[in-house]
């Protein structure tokens, strides 16, 4: 797997400029795609001409990236020691997390910051992923809006149950009958949370 750092870069300056109104506190990730959660030994880098950069890995699939002004200003790749089937291309996950949440629950605000740094990435390669996409909503309408909650950064395992709960407000939903908000649904908050459960327990 590679990626460009500048792609990767495009990520993270969306992040920043809008982190601290959004989801202050919170960090940024990347997951890498198609890579089982319990897969170990996974590596990542920075590669460029004269120097590799090893990036710190959060768990077994999620790095964070670092700084490097040389590698923003050159051909730099995103290497991984991992290979994807022939022909696929995929971008990493872009994951936003504040701080202090339970395992297994969401924040509203982190999921839409990391909704509108992977469109950037997408919109950053152009042609060649509005083709790999396959639709024209993605680049003629705000995805991020129209995007129900429940599609971005789900659980691996099995779930049976979505509750969105903001201040006073709660809604819960067996998945089989669910009809979740949009990320772009200004009726909840940014400090809106939602956590799955099966069988009443929070799955990750």
């Amino acid at each position: 797997m590679t990626w460009r750092y500048q792609l990767l870069q495009t990520a993270q300056e969306v992040f920043e400029r809008h982190v601290d109104t959004q989801a202050p506190g919170a960090t940024l990730t990347f997951s890498l795609p198609k890579v089982d959660a319990t897969q170990t030994s996974n590596q990542v880098e920075i590669v460029r001409a004269n120097k590799r950069i090893v990036l710190p890995m959060v768990s077994n699939t999620t790095f964070a990236l670092i700084r490097d002004a040389e590698a923003a200003e050159s051909d730099a790749m995103v290497v991984v020691n991992r290979n994807f089937p022939r022909g696929v291309m995929n971008h990493p996950n872009v994951q936003v997390r504040s701080p202090g949440l339970p395992d297994g629950v969401r924040r509203m605000g982190d999921l839409r910051l990391a909704c509108a740094a992977q469109m950037e990435m997408v919109k950053a390669e152009g042609l060649k992923f509005r083709a790999l996409f396959a639709t024209a909503s993605m680049f003629g309408l705000r995805m991020c809006d129209t995007l129900e909650v429940t599609k971005i950064d789900v659980p691996v395992g099995p779930y049976d149950t979505v509750t969105i709960e903001d201040d006073n407000r709660r809604l819960v939903q067996p998945i089989a009958q669910a009809n979740p908000p949009q990320l772009g649904d200004k009726k909840w908050s940014d400090n809106a949370r939602i956590s799955y459960t099966v069988r009443d327990h929070i799955v990750q």
